[in-house]
């Protein structure tokens, strides 16, 4: 409900409206309590990202609508011992508190949490911590790396848990009890949330503001920040970095000989025989140890391979298709829009980058 500012109408007037409009929102009018947990070497907008989300729902739209401003979340900032916060651009967080002064809080977002194992040994009463809210009904989301601590608290064990692509493999390892959904842009458990890199904690945010103050009230927020709604995939952002990260040497020599002649038609029965193994025993230790068999890591290859052409932008998926190896270009789009969840054409348009055009000076 908005309600248009008109001359005359007294300010006590419009006050009353406000608490009453906040009134339908939340019984009695009271806000949302949400901490936010920035830790060392937190990325800043992990931090800032959903505290200005969630600080102007209710207020920016109204502001520029002439209505009534019904802020919808207190939002405070919190590090584990109330000191600074050290962020990866060096730049120095004040907190408004530290992890022992938090009371009840309605729901806490992690930030990013990349180097783990320090902060862990540096705050062994962040995990506690966590666990105690939790119990207490406080919802828990993660952003990027920050899931680490869900998992080190064993909250999503038996549970599907997602952060950057680029971390996979580490939490993989790491976490065997989780399931991990590497394409998804955030998970919602009901209590507990994750998400992907740092953009996808503002998908979240988003998200949060939907599910706890209304389809509307999310819409508002993406269209006065200028955000996107609803990406719920990662999958276009990945980048095959075709790890070798285990000790299998014989997958490692097979990674590296279907790397090198990934533009070539493979027989993986002389594959087999090249390493004198089964076929069946070649595929089985490749994809113990890769995630995938061996023709799915050279649809990875041909893949990334199209992509980089793609966004160089100076050939056509046609002419694209045949470079990588493939001959049927309908075959070969089925896989890449299968990995990349985009059509190449689409994939081309978010990834060539801006036309830059310098203005001239006369």
């Amino acid at each position: 409900m908005h309600f248009k500012k008109k001359s005359g109408i007294n300010d006590n007037i419009r006050g009353d409206i406000g608490n009453i409009v906040k009134k339908m929102i939340y019984p009695g009018g009271i806000m949302k309590k949400v901490t936010i947990l920035g830790l060392y070497n937190s990325m800043a907008t992990t931090i800032f990202g959903p505290m200005d989300i969630l600080n102007q729902a209710g207020r920016l739209w109204n502001r520029v609508s002439n209505a009534p401003q019904t802020p919808f979340f207190d939002v405070t900032i919190a590090s584990p011992d109330g000191q600074p916060i050290k962020c990866s651009n060096n730049v120095l967080i004040q907190p408004h508190c530290g992890i022992e002064t938090v009371g009840k809080t309605d729901l806490i977002i992690i930030a990013s949490a990349t180097y783990i194992k320090k902060i862990l040994q540096k705050n062994p009463e962040l995990v506690p911590w966590i666990l105690k809210q939790y119990n207490q009904g406080t919802q828990v989301a993660s952003i990027c790396t920050g899931v680490f601590l869900l998992a080190e608290a064993g909250l999503l064990d038996g549970k599907s848990a997602t952060l950057h692509w680029r971390f996979t493999e580490m939490f993989q390892k790491k976490y065997p009890k989780i399931n991990l959904k590497q394409d998804k842009m955030f998970i919602d458990h009901g209590r507990l949330y994750c998400s992907a890199g740092v953009n996808a904690g503002l998908d979240l945010t988003l998200y949060l503001v939907e599910k706890f103050c209304g389809r509307q009230a999310a819409v508002e927020c993406a269209k006065t920040m200028v955000l996107d709604l609803g990406r719920e995939l990662q999958t276009p952002y990945d980048s095959f970095l075709f790890s070798k990260n285990h000790d299998d040497t014989l997958v490692i020599k097979a990674q590296k000989w279907i790397e090198q002649h990934h533009t070539q038609l493979i027989d993986y029965d002389l594959l087999a025989d090249k390493y004198q193994i089964s076929r069946r025993s070649l595929e089985r230790r490749f994809k113990q140890v890769t995630g995938v068999t061996p023709l799915g890591y050279l649809q990875k290859i041909r893949v990334q391979t199209a992509k980089d052409l793609l966004e160089e932008g100076s050939k056509t998926f046609n002419e694209i298709t045949y470079q990588v190896g493939y001959e049927d270009i309908a075959f070969f789009r089925k896989i890449f829009v299968r990995l990349t969840g985009l059509r190449p054409k689409e994939y081309q348009q978010r990834f060539t980058g801006y036309s830059v055009k310098p203005e001239r000076i006369t």
